[in-house]
């Protein structure tokens, strides 16, 4: 080989060969400190392997950050010392097997072993440790995703839908008890996920893995709650010196207080004074812990985003700073389907009547039961009354109890959880949507029951002021207050005039709940990292 073509083999892989040097650098160093450690201070070679190897390992990758990758962002110290454990296992396990196994001298398969090591070393430095300067991806560490329903499987399958199409740089990780469904599946290539079948603590270690190595080249985690997601981003985050952003939409310790009967606050008055009363002292345990885990992803999180003020409210009272706050109200889910009528909306679900419709989660602060509980007094004022009540829930069993009790299998139904694709059929059935909720961060329901026109009776409670202003888009009656609902809807059943005006008020809201208007406010958020 000639000197011209020697020097642009050498130009050609100028970082390889200045790896190598500072590689060659540290193994003197390395195999110095082997040596004198064994020989001199008569150390087990083992050990001796160990302490020379670190040293080495703190001397390699200043070398490498001021020579071999000057140009590229170093991740973390923590991230070096991580891969530097894994060559350390990979020298000692090697120079066990070549001394132990084979019999070879102890510097001879020091030899061997840095080979190993150099090759290992640099994959992870170059494509790890050292990276380049334009990282842009985002990262969504999301927690359940289509097929399972909720508002936030929606959302997250929607951001991701919406990236891909728009090409945006992305990744999702999130617990699953079931397949992408069939129209998802142009998103695996993006998506990782964990069986939310798996024992607790091993579920969240996978997903704590499965995003940290898929955040390493991202520029921003975006976390969509604080727990299952947002404590394992918030560690991810610190470790990688990653940007964090993290939906908040309710409070997870009072909701598993609230479902395990450890306390009977509200969600406001839980705020004050956030205790669980359970006879159960680890699972009161449990609950001071989720508090206290919730209270810290906020206050460390870059920004937070909550879909209301009412929520912004509750995140600040848990220590979040006031500038990183930021509001961007949730958007219309469900497709309209213009040219349906009433009557053959009706004839699709099977249930013909002057429709009262509600669709929630039955869970304790759902007030579902209340609205039970008024149907007698309701049909006195109309016969033709039909409460049908959409979702599932823990509660389920008690409130058909209660219907059987009042009498009322006629005149109440349990259709049970609908998918997103059936459910516009609800809606356009209907003649009133009601939603009696203890707590609201801002009610997708709501927002649904708005595009389709229809009236609807609302609790004054958390973010349903901020969709529904009283007696101008909506009516608002106390929560779980009987007579103020019967009230409300006996002004709906006997005027049509108050109907009409209610139902033509809400087109203003809807351009702020827009899907549009969501994710350029997201992405605000998002791309501010983006651009530092």
């Amino acid at each position: 080989m000639t000197h011209h073509s020697l020097f642009k083999l050498i130009k050609k892989n100028s970082r390889f060969f200045r790896y190598c040097i500072g590689g060659g650098l540290a193994f003197i160093v390395d195999a110095s400190l082997l040596f004198a450690l064994t020989e001199y201070f008569h150390w087990w070679y083992l050990w001796s392997a160990t302490v020379s190897f670190l040293v080495a390992a703190v001397f390699n990758y200043y070398f490498q950050k001021l020579v071999t990758f000057p140009d590229r962002r170093q991740t973390s110290f923590v991230l070096f010392l991580i891969f530097q454990a894994i060559g350390l296992g990979i020298n000692n396990l090697t120079l066990y097997i070549l001394v132990e196994d084979i019999g070879l001298w102890y510097l001879f398969s020091k030899g061997f072993a840095a080979v190993l090591v150099l090759i290992w070393n640099f994959w992870a430095s170059k494509n790890f440790v050292f990276q380049a300067k334009n990282d842009t991806g985002i990262v969504m560490a999301g927690e359940i995703f289509p097929p399972a329903i909720g508002g936030p499987a929606t959302y997250t399958r929607r951001l991701a839908h919406y990236f891909l199409e728009h090409n945006i740089e992305f990744s999702l990780i999130y617990y699953h008890s079931s397949p992408l469904a069939d129209e998802d599946q142009e998103l695996a290539p993006f998506v990782l996920s964990v069986d939310s079948r798996f024992f607790l603590p091993f579920r969240y270690l996978l997903y704590f893995f499965k995003l940290f190595f898929c955040s390493i080249h991202a520029k921003v985690i975006y976390a969509q709650g604080p727990i299952a997601s947002g404590w394992p981003a918030l560690l991810v985050s610190r470790l990688l010196q990653k940007k964090l952003v993290v939906k908040i939409v309710g409070d997870y310790a009072w909701e598993q207080a609230q479902l395990n009967h450890a306390t009977l606050l509200g969600i406001d008055d839980w705020q004050k004074n956030p205790e669980p009363e359970s006879k159960n002292y680890f699972f009161n345990h449990k609950i001071r812990l989720l508090n206290k885990l919730e209270r810290q992803v906020v206050r460390h999180a870059d920004y937070v985003i909550v879909p209301s003020h009412y929520l912004k409210k509750i995140v600040l009272g848990w220590g979040a700073d006031q500038s990183k706050v930021r509001v961007v109200y949730n958007s219309i889910y469900l497709k309209n389907q213009p040219g349906l009528s009433r009557s053959k909306a009706q004839d699709k679900i099977g249930i013909r009547g002057e429709l009262i419709l509600t669709v929630a989660r039955l869970l304790p602060w759902k007030g579902v039961a209340m609205l039970i509980e008024i149907m007698p007094e309701l049909l006195k004022l109309n016969s033709s009354f039909k409460l049908v009540i959409v979702g599932n829930g823990q509660e389920e069993d008690s409130l058909r109890r209660l219907v059987v009790e009042k009498k009322l299998t006629n005149a109440v139904f349990f259709p049970g959880r609908i998918s997103q694709d059936d459910l516009p059929n609800y809606y356009q059935a209907a003649s009133i949507f009601v939603l009696n909720s203890g707590y609201e961060g801002l009610s997708h329901s709501i927002i649904d029951a708005m595009n389709y026109n229809l009236p609807i009776v609302a609790s004054a409670i958390g973010g349903n002021p901020e969709l529904i202003d009283d007696d101008y888009n909506g009516l608002l009656a106390e929560y779980n207050n009987q007579s103020a609902w019967v009230k409300a809807l006996q002004r709906l059943c006997q005027d049509e005039k108050l109907r009409d005006r209610l139902v033509a008020s809400p087109l203003t809201k809807l351009t702020a709940l827009s899907f549009d208007n969501m994710i350029t406010e997201t992405l605000k958020i998002l791309n501010n990292f983006n651009s530092q």
